[in-house]
């Protein structure tokens, strides 16, 4: 097994990422590949926080994107499967051992795993939302297939053969988000690839969110999704209808709200986002009253 962990310039979080990984406990063959994605040469500085016992290698390249950086560790692993993680996750002891255990139960499915929010992050009304708005499928118990809709790699591994025949990660998206999405769908449409779920896999996500942050987050996936639609329009109304809808129906009650002097909510903040995702597909501004997340 390869774990994948392509960086930019986030040395605490690499640190933190690699201590845990160090403390896993699987007794496998396995590696840690650590891509820089153009990042300061200090980010190198970060490996020394980890004492696994499996090898670990830095590998640097001129920032190309995450979709390059992950093609570029596909083409120098040498495990057979693939775990890709973020820099910021935290990982629980057994996760390598999870995953594995995953692809015997699974052959050739690839693996989702459970995704948490860090406890640390979960400081406001706002990050307990997004807790469990962002990874609802962390509430499954069980080890169904899932949708091609829930993979995304900070928690997610495969075999290294699914990148064979061209299937790279297309390098063409703007920003990182939706790569991912579409390397899946790719292969679920093309080549039959289907998806379980690990909940024992677990990794926790430190990472804290202002609102106007996720409002930028959100401008950036709207982008990327344009481009995913571009390659597959028949996803469009699966992509946006359901921002359109909440979008339609919370704005018109915001301004009775927002009259009488009522904290915004959960509907509200949801409503928000959509209209800034659906301004970055189509290259506008974020409405005004999407900007006003009074939270």
């Amino acid at each position: 097994m390869t774990v994948v962990i392509p960086v930019y310039d986030r040395r605490e979080r690499l640190e933190a990422c690699l201590a845990s990984l160090s403390k896993d406990g699987y007794t496998g063959e396995a590696e840690v590949l650590v891509l820089c994605d153009g990042g300061p040469a200090s980010m190198a500085e970060a490996c020394s926080s980890y004492t696994g016992p499996w090898p670990l290698r830095w590998i640097e390249q001129e920032k190309a994107g995450p979709a390059a950086a992950r093609n570029r560790a596909a083409r120098e692993a040498r495990g057979e499967v693939l775990l890709f993680l973020n820099d910021d996750v935290v990982t629980e002891p057994g996760l390598l051992a999870a995953h594995d255990a995953a692809h015997r139960r699974r052959p050739g499915h690839a693996v989702m795993g459970n995704t948490r929010w860090h406890p640390e992050v979960i400081r406001t009304d706002f990050m307990h939302w997004c807790a469990h708005h962002d990874h609802v499928h962390y509430l499954l118990g069980d080890h169904s297939d899932i949708s091609w809709e829930f993979f995304h790699t900070l928690n997610a591994s495969m075999d290294r053969c699914w990148f064979d025949n061209g299937h790279w990660y297309d390098e063409s998206f703007p920003d990182p988000a939706f790569e991912d999405t579409e390397h899946v769908y790719r292969l679920w449409k093309k080549e039959g690839l289907r998806i379980a779920f690990a909940p024992e896999a677990i990794v926790y996500h430190h990472h804290f969110f202002e609102p106007d942050q996720y409002l930028a987050k959100s401008v950036m996936r709207g982008r990327s999704a344009r481009r995913f639609v571009e390659l597959y329009p028949e996803l469009e109304g699966r992509i946006l209808d359901e921002y359109r809808k909440a979008v339609g129906e919370a704005m018109r009650g915001m301004w009775w709200r927002s009259l009488l002097g009522r904290t915004d909510g959960p509907r509200e903040w949801y409503a928000r986002i959509g209209a800034a995702f659906l301004a970055g597909y189509e290259g506008r501004e974020v409405p005004r009253m999407a900007r006003r997340m009074r939270i």
